[in-house]
């Protein structure tokens, strides 16, 4: 009997302090520790915490975008650069399928590079439209599909998937009122 009673102690206090754990997991002091550090245009960005170095202390929306959009254009020309791994992991298809292959990844890079480009000549104009288009066609990722078509892992994936978080922030801070 002594055990019944224990137990039936330890539920209501176990249920109590779960509730408590959730409570104070949702207290605004713990909303507000997710901000610390964060610039104020990447607060509604998944990755804040790069959205923040891509923005390099903009105090304004438009440097903020700007800033964001150079840093993604320079970091999408170094991934153009990386195209070359793609040859050797296509090496042992025909040759048509890696002519194929290369060429879709070229050209795939070379389109991300226009519209973030075409993205960034739109910024003085404050052209939305146009800025909202080239940033969603620049996530795209038409080489790494190539590769998965046929099975294959992209060897510059990791690289393409820092480069979709990259466009994802300029289009968070874009977005914001």
């Amino acid at each position: 009997m002594a055990q019944i009673i224990r137990f039936n102690y330890l539920f209501p206090v176990a249920s109590l302090l779960l509730l408590l754990l959730l409570v104070a997991a949702q207290s605004p002091l713990a909303e507000a520790r997710k901000y610390i550090g964060v610039n104020q245009w990447c607060t509604t960005a998944y990755h804040r915490r790069l959205c923040t170095r891509m923005v390099n202390g903009a105090v304004t929306k438009d440097d903020a975008t700007m800033n964001a959009l150079k840093t993604t254009l320079e970091y999408a020309k170094r991934v153009q650069g990386m195209i070359g791994l793609v040859k050797p992991a296509i090496a042992a298809l025909d040759p048509k399928t890696q002519e194929s292959i290369m060429s879709t990844c070229t050209s795939d890079f070379s389109n991300r590079i226009d519209d973030l480009e075409t993205s960034i000549g739109a910024m003085p104009s404050h052209d939305i439209g146009t800025i909202l288009a080239h940033l969603s066609a620049s996530l795209h990722n038409e080489c790494d599909d190539a590769l998965a078509e046929i099975r294959l892992t992209s060897p510059i994936a990791k690289y393409t998937k820092l480069l979709h978080k990259e466009v994802d922030n300029c289009l968070a801070i874009l977005m914001q009122n």
